[in-house]
């Protein structure tokens, strides 16, 4: 009897453990029916993640008491279309490349996070339809293989409590960071911060960034790269619709020489009904040269409820002397034009 009360104690003081714990399983399906026209070759087919990344993943926060937690969230992203992860390079297998963090995390002091993640300039890039599908922000990374760096690995973060009257700040250093660099494992190689300080309070949301990252740019010419990003951005809701802004300027050194492109974007996103209109403009330019890429987009979503939308984004681009962008899959010869069309659906769990 003895034995059975200790094991019931056990099961109880166990059962708490566990009740103070949460893992959440989520992600976002989202298929593209995509349509790419360029002066050069055109393309039509199935994409994925025309509205949001399709992904999955596992997140999870323990309470270890005294107003300290614990957490972790891992988060894979794969091809809707074709049903391959997006793992590194020529690998297609399922990995968790867009998210892979252990946290700490204190009601007065903040979050200690690390692990693989955003970036702080990437995460003060505001646009109406930000990285996906054919009205994708411009950014120097298409003109240039030096611009935002979405994620980096090997990252140590800490950010800031939201007990600062809404002001709040991210600080970020890792090594061997750089997903463009070929050489792995290397201290010499990837290394970087970034800093970012916001304000957010009701309708605003304000921010300005910093990072700086060196890299190597491999075969057949080894070459050190040290790369400066910086953007400034914000938005303000005004209720009937919300106004998008960011500006910002990428910067490559190499020995004896650099580059530098400037990127801008302007954009809305205006509720109606059960639906959301969305609109921008960016613009590239390469400086030192008149390469130079515009494009404007426009797009609707339709919520069929909380987790299910159908959507469309129309975009135009136009390119300036160098520039050649394309959209959707397409060809364009430099200073071209190229148009994209994205018919999708959503769903999200």
């Amino acid at each position: 009897m003895k034995k059975f009360a200790a094991l019931a104690v056990l099961a109880a003081v166990s059962a708490s453990s566990y009740a103070q714990s949460s893992v959440t399983l989520f992600g976002i399906a989202d298929a593209t029916v995509q349509f790419g026209r360029g002066n050069l070759e055109n393309n039509s087919g199935m994409g994925s993640g025309g509205l949001n990344s399709s992904r999955i993943g596992f997140r999870g926060v323990e309470d270890l008491g005294g107003g300290l937690k614990a957490g972790f969230w891992l988060e894979a992203g794969y091809n809707l279309n074709n049903g391959n992860g997006n793992g590194q390079g020529a690998q297609t297998g399922l990995a968790f490349k867009r998210r892979s963090t252990v946290s700490l995390m204190g009601d007065s002091w903040g979050e200690v996070r690390l692990g693989r993640d955003f970036t702080a300039v990437y995460n003060n890039v505001y646009d109406a339809f930000g990285d996906n599908g054919t009205g994708a922000i411009l950014e120097g990374i298409d003109l240039v293989t030096y611009g935002v760096q979405t994620r980096t690995d090997n990252a140590i973060s800490y950010f800031t409590p939201k007990t600062l009257g809404g002001f709040n700040a991210q600080l970020q250093y890792y090594r061997n960071g750089r997903s463009l660099s070929p050489t792995n494992n290397a201290d010499s190689v990837g290394n970087g911060y970034g800093i970012r300080v916001g304000y957010e309070n009701g309708p605003v949301n304000v921010g300005v960034a910093y990072g700086e990252t060196d890299f190597d740019t491999g075969a057949p010419v080894v070459t050190r790269v040290d790369t400066k990003n910086v953007n400034i951005g914000g938005s303000y809701d005004f209720g009937v619709a919300k106004l998008l802004l960011t500006a910002g300027q990428d910067k490559g050194e190499v020995p004896g020489d650099s580059a530098k492109t400037r990127y801008y974007a302007v954009g809305t996103t205006v509720p109606v009904g059960v639906g959301l209109i969305r609109a921008g403009w960016t613009r590239v330019s390469e400086r030192d040269s008149d390469a130079r890429a515009d494009k404007f987009a426009v797009g609707y979503v339709h919520n069929l409820s909380k987790r299910t939308a159908l959507y469309t984004t129309f975009a135009y681009l136009k390119n300036k002397d160098g520039s050649s962008l394309s959209l959707n899959g397409s060809s364009t010869s430099a200073g071209g034009n190229s148009k994209g069309l994205d018919i999708g659906l959503r769903h999200a769990f």
